[in-house]
C-alpha cells in the first residue's frame, strides 16, 4: 500500500503549486462533503451528493491540467520521428531498448528508425522481435514488412504487408502492398489496389508512387509535373539510402524514369 500511494505521490511532486494546493483544496472538499451527506438528514442528501459527483469531476480535470506537460519516451521519440530528427529518436529508444523497459510500439518505432538511417539488419532484428511478441499488431507488421522490401525482400514483404492489412492496417498500408506486389511480379493484383486505394493516401510521395506505378502498368495517364516535382525528392533520398539492395537499385531507375517524365513535359 506504502509503494502504491509513492507512485501516486511521486507525479504530484513534479507538479506546479498552484495545482498541488487546488488538489489538496479538493480534497478537503471532498471530505466535508462526503461527512455532510453521512450526517445530513436523508431529504438533504441529493444535493450534496450532486456536489460530491461534482467535486470528484473537478478533481480529473486538476489531474488532467497538472499532468498536461508529461510525455513518455515514446511520444518524444515519436515526435522526433515524425520531424525527421531520426538521430534524436534514437538517443531515446536505443536506451530504453537496452535496459529492457521497451514494449512492442517503442520496438516497432526502434526498427522504424534504424529502416530510415539505412540500418536495415537492426531493423530487421528489431522488428522480428516485435512481431514475435504481437504477431496480429498490424503496427509491427507493417514495419517489418516495410523493411523486408526496402531490403528486396519482395515475397516476404508482400506476407507481412498482407498480414498487416489483414489485421486492420490503415488503408495507405495496401499502397505498400501494392508496390511490394509489383516489385515481386505480381502486377494484376497490384494494379487493382492501387486503383482502389488511390484516394486513400495524401502525402505527396505515396501519391507519386500510386499514379507512377499505375502509369507504368497502362493503368493510369502519366504523373503530372507537380506530382513528380512534388514527391520525387523522398524517392531519391530512399534510393541513395538503400543502393545497396535490389530495391534501391530498382527504384534508382524509377526515380531516373520519373525525372525523364518532367523534362520531357
Amino acid at each position: 500500500m506504502g509503494r502504491f500511494t509513492a507512485l501516486l505521490l511521486r507525479p504530484f511532486q513534479t507538479w506546479e503549486r498552484s495545482a498541488q494546493i487546488a488538489l489538496g483544496l479538493a480534497f478537503a472538499l471532498l471530505a466535508l462533503t462526503l461527512l455532510a451527506g453521512i450526517l445530513a438528514p436523508p431529504d438533504q442528501r441529493q444535493p450534496i451528493l450532486i456536489g460530491f459527483v461534482g467535486l470528484i469531476f473537478v478533481i480529473q480535470a486538476i489531474f488532467m491540467w497538472a499532468n498536461r506537460t508529461m510525455v513518455t519516451p515514446f511520444t518524444k521519440a515519436q515526435r522526433l520521428y515524425l520531424a525527421g530528427d531520426l538521430e534524436g529518436a534514437l538517443a531515446i529508444l536505443e536506451p530504453t531498448a537496452a535496459a529492457g523497459r521497451a514494449n512492442v510500439r517503442t520496438l516497432t518505432l526502434l526498427g522504424n528508425t534504424y529502416r530510415q538511417v539505412g540500418r536495415l539488419d537492426e531493423s530487421l532484428r528489431i522488428l522480428t522481435k516485435a512481431v514475435e511478441l504481437r504477431p496480429f499488431d498490424p503496427f509491427p507488421l507493417y514495419g517489418f514488412g516495410r523493411t523486408l522490401l526496402v531490403s528486396g525482400q519482395y515475397a516476404e514483404s508482400v506476407r507481412f504487408l498482407r498480414q498487416a492489412v489483414e489485421m486492420g492496417a490503415a488503408p495507405a498500408v495496401q499502397v505498400d502492398l501494392a508496390e511490394a506486389l509489383y516489385r515481386h511480379g505480381l502486377v494484376d493484383e497490384a494494379a487493382a489496389l492501387l486503383k482502389s486505394n488511390r484516394d486513400a493516401v495524401y502525402e505527396p510521395y505515396r501519391r507519386l508512387m500510386v499514379e507512377y506505378l499505375l502509369y507504368r502498368l497502362g493503368s493510369g495517364a502519366v504523373p503530372k509535373r507537380d506530382s513528380i516535382e512534388n514527391g520525387l525528392p523522398f524517392w531519391k533520398e530512399s534510393a541513395i539510402r538503400f543502393a545497396q539492395t535490389p530495391y534501391g537499385q530498382a527504384l534508382a531507375d524509377d526515380v531516373r524514369q520519373m525525372q525523364s517524365l518532367v523534362e520531357e513535359a
